[in-house]
């Protein structure tokens, strides 16, 4: 009697330093396309474990050979965003509620208020707010500049005679990490005629990742953000602040 409930509690333990170990590892990987990965492992590792269980030799097998071959098939894909999550690694932190509320606020009224003035001067901008799928191949295409984010530094860095006017800026933790960003164009045969380049590359990030992308359209003025492959025009400062912060406070 007492090795059986000897057994069940070692089974207790495993479970939960498994569990340990597959949430530590989905934070280790927070941020970058590799979670996703990870997530389809952990399902297969769940099947592999269902038909071992059920006595299914055959798909038992079968699921040990896909296990192996997505673990290396990710450590070689994701080889940038695995380091960068190793970097990250023992150096998460968490803002009081307050805190995060205070940074959020400043920075949106910052790009708000940048979007609306270079709208009204019609100079054209390309903004990208990362959130949890990394930029980093797009910020090592422009320049880097971890520089505090203000109204101002925006409005300077999009002014026609600047150097770093061209492409797209990314804003990351209440900062501008890069500018001149070369960002992917959208292949999307449906959008006006008169969308430039800066709408196809807002849109074409928005599609492979989930950064929202504002454009300010040097034709009109008009201000149009980009979500999920989607290109909403015509925003009021209004509208744009307050989709951002509906968006980033989820």
């Amino acid at each position: 009697m007492s090795f059986n409930i000897f057994t069940q509690w070692q089974s207790v333990v495993q479970i939960v330093i498994l569990w340990a170990a597959v949430y530590h590892a989905f934070l280790f990987l927070q941020g970058t396309r590799a979670v996703y990965l990870l997530r389809g492992i952990v399902i297969l590792f769940a099947a592999f474990f269902i038909f071992e269980k059920l006595g299914f030799v055959v798909l038992t097998w079968v699921m040990a050979k896909l296990l192996t071959f997505f673990v290396i098939i990710m450590v070689v894909m994701f080889q940038p965003e695995l380091r960068e999550g190793l970097m990250r690694l023992g150096q998460r932190y968490e803002f009081r509620s307050s805190e995060k509320k205070e940074v959020l606020d400043k920075t949106l009224k910052d790009i708000v208020t940048a979007a609306n003035k270079l709208a009204r001067r019609k100079i054209g901008a390309l903004i990208a707010i990362s959130r949890k799928i990394t930029l980093k191949n797009y910020i090592e295409s422009g320049v880097f500049l971890d520089a505090e984010l203000s109204s101002e530094l925006l409005q300077n860095i999009f002014y026609p005679l600047a150097p770093l006017h061209d492409g797209g800026v990314v804003i990351s933790d209440n900062k501008v990490v890069a500018g001149a960003c070369l960002f992917p164009l959208s292949e999307a045969t449906n959008l006006d005629k008169s969308f430039g380049m800066r709408h196809r590359a807002a849109l074409g990030l928005s599609e492979n990742s989930d950064a929202l992308v504002i454009v300010v359209s040097e034709e009109n003025g008009s201000i149009s953000l980009a979500i999920n492959g989607q290109l909403t025009c015509d925003l009021t400062p209004g509208d744009l602040h307050t989709i951002l912060k509906g968006q980033l406070s989820a």
